[in-house]
């Protein structure tokens, strides 16, 4: 077994959750040591910061300071640490995907001694970001699930074609991001972050199952649902937690879209976001009619040969496929209240 680097600096608390996880039926293992720079400290009561390499200030009966250390993937080839290593970048944006973590390009190297010298100047190899522990608990969960893996890589490539931070999507901004955007070059990204995302959908198994001798609606003008194909999509999301009384909010901000007049049925009523009024549009769908919407921009707007409503895909149409997907694999890994709950507990 060979040490790698990872070069993420991981506090106290992240520490002490490594230690509680459990992988003694993978061919790799989670460790930690005192990170080599020097840089990165943390005070009693959690807060962190970054030194740059100097000296610290003298301790004092209320300040007391604890040296960050770095997360080690000990595995029996760089291989496996590298795929270790990519699968926990995806557990890190599923707690919070956000664009600058999503292009962060993260590298495992092999752990010699002798190189802390060197990181002593060079402590730019190292990255401190939010939700590492997460993302531990993640590779934990998934590591061993075929499925999970690969949806989680599928999700991870829907980011990197195109996505925006879900802080932009709070409702309190209204509408952000422009509907249209004239490049060929984004349209085509964008068709292809939503082919991605659905397919993380059915990489976990949880596609609406229909056919010409098994139609998906009775009345697809009145969103009349095939009793059967309903029973079968509730049944399969039951699994995962996810109930009939379940609700998933589908963003819609601004003027209506060319693909939002498009889609058939039109599911929803108004969420509780639409306080905020003006731009913001939002509605409340079960877990089935978001899926169905997620299939429609898939099979009608987004697959196979582009068509005119193509170069119409908005940034939020993305957006609600990519969330859909990150809460279905939260919810099949029985995490999505650990994610909720993550940042509760003091640290240290």
């Amino acid at each position: 077994m060979t040490s790698f680097r990872t070069y993420l600096i991981i506090n106290l608390k992240d520490s002490k959750l490594v230690d509680t996880l459990n992988f003694s039926e993978t061919n790799f293992t989670l460790e930690y040591c005192p990170e080599p720079t020097n840089c990165y400290y943390e005070i009693e009561k959690g807060e962190i910061y970054y030194t740059g390499g100097k000296d610290l200030l003298e301790d004092s009966s209320d300040r007391i300071e604890y040296q960050q250390n770095e997360l080690i993937i000990t595995a029996e080839n760089e291989d496996i640490a590298e795929n270790a290593l990519s699968l926990l970048k995806g557990g890190i944006l599923l707690a919070f995907p956000t664009p600058s973590t999503t292009l962060l390009d993260l590298y495992v190297a092999e752990f010699k001694e002798t190189d802390s010298d060197f990181y002593k100047n060079y402590t730019n190899y190292f990255r401190k970001i939010e939700n590492v522990g997460f993302g531990c608990q993640v590779l934990e969960k998934i590591i061993n699930n075929r499925e999970c893996c690969y949806a989680l890589e599928k999700y991870k490539v829907s980011l990197e074609l195109h996505s925006f931070s879900p802080h932009s999507a709070d409702p309190m901004y209204g509408q952000v991001f422009d509907h249209y955007d004239y490049k060929k070059q984004t349209h085509t990204r964008s068709a292809f972050a939503i082919i991605s995302a659905f397919s993380v959908i059915e990489e976990l198994g949880l596609e609406i199952r229909s056919s010409a001798k098994n139609p998906r609606f009775l009345n697809s003008e009145k969103g009349e649902w095939n009793p059967k194909v309903l029973d079968n999509i509730e049944k399969r999301l039951k699994t995962i937690g996810i109930d009939k009384s379940s609700t998933f909010d589908w963003i819609f901000r601004g003027d209506k879209t060319e693909v939002e007049k498009d889609f058939k049925p039109y599911f929803g009523y108004d969420s509780q976001w639409t306080k905020y009024g003006g731009s913001v549009r939002d509605k409340t769908l079960t877990y089935p009619e978001a899926i169905h919407n997620a299939s429609y921009l898939r099979n009608f707007i987004a697959s196979h040969k582009f068509k005119e409503l193509t170069e119409f895909i908005s940034p939020y149409d993305v957006f609600n496929v990519q969330c859909l997907a990150r809460k279905l694999i939260l919810e099949s890994l029985g995490m999505w209240g650990t994610m909720l709950g993550r940042n509760k507990k003091n640290s240290g």
